[in-house]
């Protein structure tokens, strides 16, 4: 029986070959590096704000009972920016937010629904209710004052030093201007 050897490329490798040999290596990956980087997946056409997503619930005290006037938040799951607003007489809440996951806190910081996937259309959360003082205690959290002051916008929608009042202008870091 006889072997069948592979076949073998004897050329001896001087310099002008290696070079020419890494050229159109080069040349093969510069023509070929998008095919194979893969398909695009970046944004293609014109980009568009996102659509405000509406949350809407009833709070609860944790013996039942509707816990109005109360300072809320929605906190984005992933960049902790946060969105506030208060509850009506009877408990109800009800704010638009950018799309994403959120956390809905109370006023001392404790989780009162947490993972909300508020991406498309509007959520209605139903009735929920504040955790227990045992769960206020090893959950607290709070928003702390402002230590940037600055004119623009902030994410958190907060407005530094003053009580958040809806619909009033941000106040200016500087009391002289």
């Amino acid at each position: 029986m006889s072997q069948i050897s592979p076949l073998a490329i004897n050329m001896s490798m001087t310099l002008p070959k290696r070079l020419s040999l890494l050229a159109a290596l080069l040349a093969t990956l510069a023509v070929a590096g998008p095919g194979l980087a893969g398909p695009h997946k970046g944004v293609v056409g014109k980009m568009l704000p996102a659509t405000p997503v509406a949350i809407s619930g009833k709070l609860l005290t944790d013996e039942g009972q509707p816990a109005g006037d109360r300072q809320i938040h929605f906190e984005n799951a992933v960049t902790g920016d946060a969105y506030l607003t208060r509850t009506g007489k009877d408990g109800s809440f009800s704010i638009a937010v950018p799309p994403a996951s959120y956390n809905l806190r109370e006023e001392s910081g404790p989780i009162v629904a947490g993972d909300i996937q508020a991406w498309t259309g509007a959520v209605n959360l139903g009735t929920v209710s504040e955790p227990s003082t045992l769960e206020k205690f090893l959950e607290g959290e709070g928003v702390a004052p402002a230590l940037i002051h600055n004119p623009a916008p902030i994410t958190s929608n907060v407005r530094p030093g003053n009580p958040i009042v809806p619909g009033s202008p941000i106040p200016s870091p500087d009391p002289h201007q």
